[in-house]
């Protein structure tokens, strides 16, 4: 099920883990000969990276702490009811990138295929945190996964663009996606 779906991996001429002391996963070993990776009891690409979440691995593909951004791919569900996922990307990936810049997040979740929240101040807390200029961006989600957000009244902390879903974002290279989503958003900020 979740095995044959692999991080996108066109950018690691780009950018890689391992060349990262910074990233939250520069020390982790990919096996790709086993699979140690899981969401829930499915097994999934060992390429993934685990956020001890049991619903949910992510992916980061990209990072430019000179202009502040990342790019995170997402695989499983996110499930603020059993695990609290959000508070853990946070406490395992979002604020260890922070401390080091970055505070403007793309969110990749073509491949989140539920999300159950809750109400939980990690969201707000999270979003107080970002420095002035910073943003969440949440790019190809799901309708229900957007509606789920919507239904909690947490889509206040993230940018979402209909228009921009349909870019074929495998095609760009980050720095361009980026500066795409960059723009849209400080066109709503005008507003």
């Amino acid at each position: 099920m979740f095995e044959h779906i692999e991080p996108f991996y066109g950018w690691l001429h780009l950018y890689n883990h391992k060349m990262d002391a910074n990233s939250p996963f520069h020390d982790v070993e990919h096996n790709l000969f086993e699979y140690d990776r899981k969401i829930y009891t499915f097994n999934a690409h060992p390429l993934w990276d685990s956020i001890e979440s049991e619903s949910l691995l992510i992916k980061i593909l990209f990072t430019d702490y000179e202009k502040g951004y990342t790019i995170i791919e997402f695989l499983g569900e996110w499930n603020d009811l059993f695990d609290n996922d959000f508070k853990l990307l946070c406490q395992n990936c979002l604020e260890l990138l922070q401390r080091e810049g970055i505070n403007k997040f793309i969110l990749i979740l073509e491949n989140v295929f539920h999300a159950y929240l809750d109400i939980d101040d990690y969201y707000q807390d999270f979003w107080e945190s970002i420095e002035e200029g910073g943003w969440m961006f949440l790019l190809r989600a799901r309708e229900n996964v957007l509606a789920e957000f919507e239904n909690y009244n947490l889509g206040q902390y993230f940018y979402w663009s209909k228009s921009l879903d349909s870019i074929h974002w495998r095609k760009l290279k980050p720095w361009e996606l980026y500066q795409i989503i960059q723009k849209s958003i400080e066109r709503w900020l005008v507003q």
